[in-house]
């Protein structure tokens, strides 16, 4: 995506020529491929593969449990019903 020979896992995305539209592919793609939920915040935070790679293992830690989505949405519907 880059048109560059190699990248290492400490180079920087932006410093080798990517930009908004590829952060957002990439993002896509990492979505797709991990089956994880990798908002496009997290390509501008993380600049290296080695960066994004412990976003995406941190995410396992942070995921929402089923219970934890059943409460949210009952306390949604309490407050839309005020």
């Amino acid at each position: 995506m880059l048109k560059v020979e190699r990248v290492g896992v400490q180079d920087n995305f932006f410093e080798l020529g990517g930009h908004s539209l590829l952060a957002t592919q990439i993002a896509s793609r990492v979505q797709k491929t991990l089956q994880r939920d990798v908002p496009l915040r997290a390509m501008f935070e993380c600049s290296t593969v080695a960066q994004l790679a412990e976003y995406i293992e941190g995410l396992t830690g942070k995921e929402i449990s089923a219970g934890t989505v059943d409460r949210l949405s009952d306390l949604m519907a309490e407050l839309e019903g005020l």
